[in-house]
């Protein structure tokens, strides 16, 4: 029971890690580039880089908008946070898809609420509805519309509407969120970061790749649990079949003298083994479901959202293995029963 539960938790911990990469930066984020705008950019500066985007055949869209950092503030929490101000969610939704993470139902964006990334919402302790403070270029108190899936650093989403309502002008665009291949676009590129009212560009999938190399690391640690559960399996089970057999040792040479061979012995033994397996599979299955989400929510650090639910995979790595080392152990067993000394058995005095 504990092998199997160490290894759901050992491959329950790197699916939750690397698959919330997937849905992050495959799912959720729908763009390729962030363009970063010159403070005051001039509607001259903002056109020459709209009419690069339009030029080329590469680019499927883009989005003009607002990025700004703030502190998320309530009784329980403070945390720095991204604000984006978009002109609309239809605008946004062919960039950043804004849906739940239990039932994939979009999230709607609406001029009088603000929709928060979910760690940020956990961390807050706030829900659809409530309010909190928001400590950007000043101080505002901002109502929770909904919370949206969302798995690395925080986000507040608001329309250029809500904004106005908050700070009274309208938000000043000093980011592009562009659309098009990363491969093959070196030329487009070069020329973005040429223009005037360009100060920054980065890609989508640089910034995945930072994140996915600093969490390579989990490998080993995956290695190392399984290691350790192959252990405990053997010393468990290993120790149990040797008990098993020196105590029971003039029964079994009383059956191999009646006639009975070397692998009807083993299965004898076996039997008893698979029922241990077999119990013990099925309560790792439980164990290893709580002592994955105690883990992950243990080693999860703030600006980090692993994922919550496991993978049949993580199930079924874990039963094939466990019942692998279980084999082994039978194995060792079986040797064991070959060397078994009839005559010395049956003469021992108890």
């Amino acid at each position: 029971g504990g092998c199997a539960a160490l290894i759901v938790t050992a491959f329950g911990l790197r699916g939750s890690i690397f698959d919330v990469m997937d849905r992050q930066y495959d799912e959720i984020y729908r763009y390729t580039a962030q363009i970063g705008l010159v403070d005051r950019v001039t509607p001259g500066e903002l056109a020459e880089v709209t009419g690069a985007l339009e030029r080329s055949e590469l680019v499927s869209g883009w989005l003009v908008s607002r990025s700004e950092t703030a502190s998320a503030e309530t009784e329980r929490y403070t945390v720095d946070c991204t604000v984006e101000v978009v002109p609309s969610q239809e605008a946004l939704a062919p960039f950043v898809s804004l849906r739940h993470r239990t039932d994939s139902v979009p999230v709607l964006l609406p001029d009088d609420g603000v929709v928060l990334t979910e760690k940020l919402a956990s961390l807050l302790g706030v829900s659809a509805g409530d309010t909190f403070t928001l400590d950007g270029d000043s101080r505002v108190q901002v109502r929770v519309a909904d919370v949206t899936e969302h798995y690395i650093m925080h986000y507040v989403y608001m329309t250029d509407a809500y904004y106005q309502t908050l700070y009274g002008q309208p938000p000043e665009e000093n980011q592009v969120l562009a659309a098009y291949p990363a491969e093959g676009a070196e030329a487009l590129d070069a020329e973005l970061v040429g223009l005037d009212g360009v100060t920054t560009l980065s890609q989508v999938a640089a910034t995945r790749e930072v994140f996915t190399s600093s969490l390579e690391s989990v490998d080993y640690a995956v290695v190392l649990i399984i290691v350790c559960a192959a252990a405990l399996a053997f010393v468990v089970l290993y120790n149990l079949t040797n008990i098993n057999i020196t105590e029971r040792m003039r029964e079994l040479a009383t059956l191999k003298v009646l006639g009975f061979y070397d692998g009807e012995l083993s299965a004898y033994i076996y039997r008893e083994n698979v029922i241990l397996t077999v119990f013990g599979v099925a309560m790792g299955m439980v164990m290893g479901k709580l002592l994955h989400q105690w883990l992950i929510f243990t080693v999860e650090i703030d600006m980090l959202m692993f994922g919550r639910q496991l993978s049949l995979s993580s199930y079924a790595y874990a039963v094939v293995l466990t019942v692998l080392f279980s084999l082994l152990v039978n194995l060792a067993a079986h040797r064991k029963l070959k060397k078994l000394d009839m005559v010395e058995s049956l003469k021992t005095v108890e």
